[in-house]
């Protein structure tokens, strides 16, 4: 197959057409009628997510989070992201691990202590995942539910903190867990607060390893959407 080679204008101009970014507002549009959505809205700084997809012509005003079209859960990189609430089971098929090594890079130093003490680290959220679940039975503020989580795990999954000057669980499992355990965040919140998704089936709830030789990864694939959208990359890029 022969290369082709695109400039740095091409590329932009691709991305800005994929991304929607050239569009007019549409007062009919749906809130959900967006292909980023597709990938998942980061939601940095106030009302980012909702900012994100006004300048793709979205009629969504800033801090009337349309709640029963759009959804904030943390996903890639444990960081809150939209996505469209009818897509949110797919999103969490997506975020399943490949194997117990990629689910030890996701949760990055936790994953060293988890090993020492036998526990493989897609185990090791599984039961996060379902220690968060029970925990939050109401919508709770993130401070009490890694309070409760501290006194519900065993040493392993804890680290003291230097900065809160407290032991309470790693960050990285603490939020990679919540969307495995069926939970969302409130919008507009800070500190965060957590709550059940709706309607969320038990049986998913820290259904965190993917099942060999199954089609149970929905319909959504990451790495496909990020070519889509900021293609053209690399291997690394995409990691």
């Amino acid at each position: 197959m022969g290369t082709t080679t695109a400039t740095r204008e091409q590329v932009l101009r691709r991305r800005l057409r994929v991304q929607q970014l050239d569009r007019a507002t549409d007062p009919a549009r749906p809130p959900t009628d967006a292909d980023v959505l597709g990938l998942g809205v980061q939601d940095t700084g106030p009302d980012g997510a909702l900012w994100a997809l006004a300048l793709r012509g979205v009629p969504v005003g800033a801090r009337a989070w349309p709640q029963d079209d759009l959804v904030l859960v943390w996903s890639v990189r444990g960081a809150p992201h939209a996505y469209r609430r009818t897509d949110l089971r797919d999103v969490q098929a997506a975020l399943r691990p490949f194997s117990d090594a990629d689910a030890g890079s996701r949760v990055y130093d936790a994953a060293k202590p988890m090993r020492a003490a036998g526990i493989r680290p897609v185990d090791g959220l599984a039961f996060v995942a379902t220690t968060m679940r029970h925990v939050v039975a109401t919508p709770t503020v993130k401070g009490v539910v890694s309070t409760r989580l501290t006194q519900e795990v065993p040493e392993p999954y804890l680290r003291w903190c230097r900065a809160c000057q407290a032991t309470h669980l790693w960050e990285m499992p603490f939020r990679l867990a919540a969307l495995h355990a069926g939970l969302e965040l409130e919008p507009g919140t800070s500190p965060p607060v957590l709550r059940r998704i709706p309607g969320w089936p038990s049986s998913r709830v820290g259904s965190v390893e993917r099942k060999r030789g199954t089609r149970d990864d929905g319909t959504l694939d990451v790495v496909r959407q990020v070519l889509h959208l900021l293609g053209p990359l690399d291997a690394r890029q995409v990691a």
